[in-house]
């Protein structure tokens, strides 16, 4: 086994298989997003709000990110602040890549 190669897409973040029931977790990701794309609408509305912005955009990502077990890519410092630029588009782009490379329900690592 290659020891460069990681196994959990939530790098060394801290995990703990658990049971629950509740509000479904898509749900909860659907509102993440919608933060999210609030937060891109109004940097692009007022790019000279966007630093004052960049702290919520961040932990909005790491929450979003950490729902959908991609933690480790909040670890790109770069992040929010190209997502709080990017066009609706390209934002639109990277929420489905996130929903559809993502794993809500932590099953990709369970065996």
């Amino acid at each position: 086994m290659n020891e460069d190669l990681p196994l959990s897409s939530n790098g060394a973040a801290y995990t703990i298989q658990q049971a629950r029931e509740g509000v479904p977790l898509s749900y909860v990701g659907g509102k993440l997003a919608n933060a999210i794309e609030e937060l891109n609408s109004h940097a692009r509305r007022n790019p000279e709000q966007r630093d004052g912005l960049l702290a919520a955009m961040h932990y909005s990502l790491v929450a979003y990110l950490g729902l959908h077990n991609m933690l480790a890519k909040a670890n790109d410092r770069t992040l929010a602040p190209r997502i709080l630029s990017a066009s609706r588009e390209e934002l639109d782009r990277w929420l489905a890549l996130v929903e559809r490379e993502g794993d809500v329900q932590g099953l990709a690592d369970a065996g």
